[in-house]
């Protein structure tokens, strides 16, 4: 069944016009037909009553539970072509609730101000479909590019960043999240293509930032991303 994040009112509810284009013109919606809305994280089950106008009513609320445990908040070096794309959409998948992208030495992709706000916009709408496709009832917060010296705006209880000069046992990384109690929000960075310089190093250690190996193989940045919050999310969900 679709599913989609909007908004709930007086028994009915109420989508965008491209949530709306999506139920009539792409999943050729009829009457009578169910769908799934999330409003303020709580999941409806809904028909729908009329096409011209689109009108959606509100059947029932259902009870959901698939959120972590935690917050955990991916700080990803910005990547380039559609890997940065990916890794928001995978992120999403595997429940991340904060994506933040971060401005490195060595990161091959660059964004400026004046495309920021645009780059900004189409990494939320791939994280809402991915929501929607993993039947989540939230949609990751993206809403800033940092650089290093703005660190300290991260908001998290446990800090971590992967460094391949750690590269050998990932036991540190898995102890770690082993130690997280609940209601801590976690933090963990990945870096770019061409890895973290030592003065980067630095300065995520100097804001908290513990080093962690990701395994005796390097591997790519995205493929960090999705290792490490694999192992986030399964470490959480066993405890």
């Amino acid at each position: 069944m679709q599913r989609y994040f909007g908004n709930i009112q007086d028994g009915f509810a109420y989508l965008s016009e491209d949530d709306q284009f999506h139920v009539v013109k792409v999943m050729r919606g009829k009457v009578n037909d169910q769908i799934e809305v999330v409003s303020d994280e709580k999941l409806f089950l809904c028909d729908i009553i009329s096409l011209k106008p689109l009108k959606i009513r509100v059947e029932k609320e259902i009870s959901t539970n698939v959120e972590l445990t935690n917050d955990v908040v991916l700080i990803v070096s910005l990547l380039k072509g559609e890997k940065m794309d990916l890794v928001i959409q995978k992120a999403t998948e595997l429940g991340v609730e904060e994506i933040v992208l971060l401005k490195a030495e060595r990161s091959i992709a660059k964004i400026n101000k004046v495309d920021e706000e645009v780059k900004l916009n189409r990494y939320r709408r791939i994280a809402k479909e991915a929501a929607e496709q993993s039947k989540r009832i939230r949609i990751p917060l993206i809403y800033q590019v940092i650089d290093f010296n703005q660190l300290d705006k991260i908001n998290a209880d446990v800090k971590m960043i992967a460094y391949e000069g750690m590269a050998g046992t990932s036991a540190n990384f898995k102890n770690k999240i082993n130690k997280i109690k609940k209601g801590e929000r976690l933090a963990v960075m990945i870096g770019p293509e061409g890895g973290f310089s030592p003065k980067e190093v630095e300065i995520a250690s100097e804001n908290g930032y513990r080093k962690i190996s990701l395994g005796r193989r390097i591997l790519r940045a995205e493929t960090a991303c999705f290792y490490a919050l694999s192992v986030i999310a399964y470490t959480l969900e066993l405890n």
